[in-house]
């Protein structure tokens, strides 16, 4: 082992480019004029599947449009004596997870009459926490739109003293044991990653059936599970064979305290890797594929610090090392996703702030695959109303924030303009947005607001009529490291046992093939890979990417049996803009005189609260609900 010392992402038909889809190998429609100047529409969008969810896959046409507008000063100048049209003790900017966990705070603690509106900009609540939904040959197919993977947490014995995921567990009694279709034994067995991260994990890829392939000179190759041989099978060279093994038996011999916290955060991980570990460039290069879909971007931007937060060789001490190459399959066995991604745990959150909004009764099978009651989300005399559609474009004090009794919240919805009067906001929205729409926030939470870089990603949920071609070469996910094309790898997951109708596993039966790709470019600054990536994101049509997946496909599978017209039955496509907050040096911890920007975003103004995924840095559903609800605490005194 190494050591190093204190010298550190229709309803089963495809609806976009019908012929392009069948026969394009290379993408090449160039964008259209109005995704050059920031505004998209339906055909930039496309298909969206079926159910309570079509309507929102990523970030829509409308909400994206809206956002440039207020980005380029549309909203800038609001009449401030516009009738108030209702009056909260609250109001919850954005219903994704943060914004969930506070309006359930605010359900448990608030008093009678006491009244809370959640205003969500997009068609359905969760932000990223959503899913995809298919009809193929009679099957119900789900995939995650964004987050997805978890491990069951610890018991927590009193809810009110613990925190993240194991809080929640407690309060809403969410099951621990989850049950997923296997195999027949008519089949060979294939080990399946039950979520859409874990196999591109260097702590879990050996537990699953993972195939690296190769574009070479003598021809592409597939190498399946090539760690199981030490990379032996591998076109790389021995000395790149050494380091990338060095690399996963690396430990950092440093004391878990403050000072070798600030230190770990004030270097990037590629900077531990090749500057103190002397590691070759391609052990970066195979750690981007896993930061770059948990961050957004890869080792040269997020902090040595961030990495250690999801457990990356050489941030760890050397027990915690040995403990896991000497561990059973029992981490892996705890990894669980449901069918939806962590939509289950927005249902979740919902079924309890409003029992009326998803049909069925306070159980497993009906939160997870129960329709959503949108009459009930709005409804007049209900302690926390969730209105959707909504997109907040102001938020200010009524005088100085100080000594203002209360905060005028603007919004539009269809069109028109709506003022809300509130005892306090929370914002559980982005810190890409809120920079613009909180409109006298002070200097130094504005000067906070822009260290923050965001990266763009996009998941691309395949639906398919058949497996088969994977099932050939004995793989379950893929990687295609160093080549060109569509995305860095992309899996199927074990349908999990739930409601009616859970869907088959069998290599001849439908299922979901997920991509998820990252829009990092290793080498520029941080924001300026952010800007690189939303602008192809945004400029690429929805027919384009349609192009790029098959074209991906046919290299990857084309000589296994994979046939586009008979195997893929529907694509949807999910764009976030600004999906992750990217953890770089100096984002997280605070150094001697100076507070990190994301706890000078906590402190928040007057009655104005930020609670947001953002502000862990690592992003996730429990820590994010815990944010929200830490903003509303903050306001307890003024609400």
């Amino acid at each position: 082992m190494m050591k190093i010392t204190r010298r550190d992402f229709v309803n089963g038909v495809l609806v976009g480019s019908g012929a392009a889809l069948l026969a394009s190998k290379a993408p090449s429609a160039p964008a259209s004029p109005s995704a050059l100047t920031g505004q998209v529409g339906d055909e930039w969008y496309g298909y969206g599947g079926v159910g309570d969810y079509s309507s929102s896959h990523g970030n829509t046409p409308e909400v994206t449009n809206t956002a440039h507008n207020i980005r380029n000063g549309k909203f800038a100048d609001l009449p401030r004596n516009m009738p108030v049209d209702e009056e909260y003790d609250l109001v919850i900017v954005g219903g994704g997870m943060a914004g969930l966990g506070a309006a359930w705070h605010f359900k448990k603690h608030a008093g009678p009459g006491r009244r809370c509106l959640v205003l969500e900009n997009h068609p359905i609540f969760g932000g990223e926490s959503k899913e995809n939904v298919f009809e193929v040959e009679g099957e119900r197919l789900l995939g995650p739109q964004g987050a997805n993977g978890f491990f069951i947490p610890p018991e927590a014995s009193d809810p009110e003293q613990a925190e993240g995921d194991a809080r929640y567990y407690a309060e809403f009694n969410i099951p621990r044991n989850l049950d997923y279709r296997e195999l027949s034994a008519d089949f060979k067995s294939l080990r399946i990653c039950k979520d859409n991260y874990g196999f591109s994990h260097w702590m879990f890829e050996r537990h699953y059936d993972t195939g690296y392939f190769y574009e070479t000179p003598g021809g592409n190759t597939w190498v399946k599970n090539p760690w199981s041989n030490q990379l032996t099978d591998v076109p790389i060279s021995p000395a790149q064979r050494q380091a990338l093994t060095d690399w996963r038996e690396s430990y950092l011999e440093l004391p878990q305290n403050e000072n070798n916290r600030r230190y770990l955060d004030s270097i990037t991980y590629k900077d531990l890797l090749e500057r103190k570990f002397k590691l070759d460039s391609i052990v970066a290069q195979y750690a981007d594929d896993f930061l770059g879909g948990n961050y957004g971007q890869g080792s040269d931007v997020i902090s040595a610090y961030a990495a250690q937060a999801v457990n990356m060789p050489g941030t760890m001490p050397e027990e915690q090392v040995r403990q896991y190459w000497q561990a059973s399959e029992d981490p892996v066995n705890r990894r669980q996703s449901f069918p939806g991604g962590n939509s289950g745990y927005a249902r979740y959150f919902l079924k309890h702030i409003n029992p009326e909004a998803i049909a069925g009764d306070n159980n497993f099978d009906d939160i997870i695959t129960g329709n959503i009651n949108f009459n009930a989300l709005d409804r007049e005399g209900q302690s926390v109303r969730i209105r959707l559609r909504s997109t907040v474009v102001s938020v200010e004090h009524e005088g100085d924030p100080d000594k203002a009794g209360r905060v005028n919240v603007l919004y539009t919805r269809a069109g028109k303009l709506y003022r809300i009067r509130a005892r306090g906001v929370v914002m559980a929205s982005g810190s890409w947005i809120n920079k613009y729409i909180v409109k006298d926030l002070p200097t130094e939470l504005n000067y906070a607001y822009q260290q923050f870089t965001h990266a763009p990603f996009l998941v691309a949920n395949v639906a398919l009529s058949n497996w088969r071609f994977l099932y050939e070469l004995g793989i379950t996910c893929a990687f295609w490291r160093y080549g060109t094309g569509f995305g860095v790898s992309c899996n199927i997951r074990p349908p999990m046992l739930v409601g009616n109708r859970p869907a088959p596993l069998d290599p001849d039966k439908p299922i979901v093939l997920t991509f998820y790709v990252p829009m990092h470019a290793p080498g520029l600054p941080p924001k300026a890979q952010g800007i690189q990536g939303r602008a192809k994101l945004l400029m690429t049509s929805y027919a384009d990417y349609e192009k790029q997946i098959i074209a991906q496909l046919n290299k990857l599978f084309g000589a296994s049996g994979f046939k586009a017209e008979n195997d893929v039955r529907g694509i949807i496509l999910n764009r976030w803009g600004h999906a992750y907050v990217v953890p770089t040096p100096g984002y997280l911890i605070d150094t001697p005189g100076k507070k990190a920007p994301v706890n000078v975003i906590r402190e928040g103004f007057g009655r104005v609260r930020f609670g947001h995924s953002e502000l862990r840095g690592w992003q996730h559903w429990g820590p994010a609900a815990d944010e929200g609800r830490r903003a509303v605490e903050q306001l307890s005194g003024a609400i």
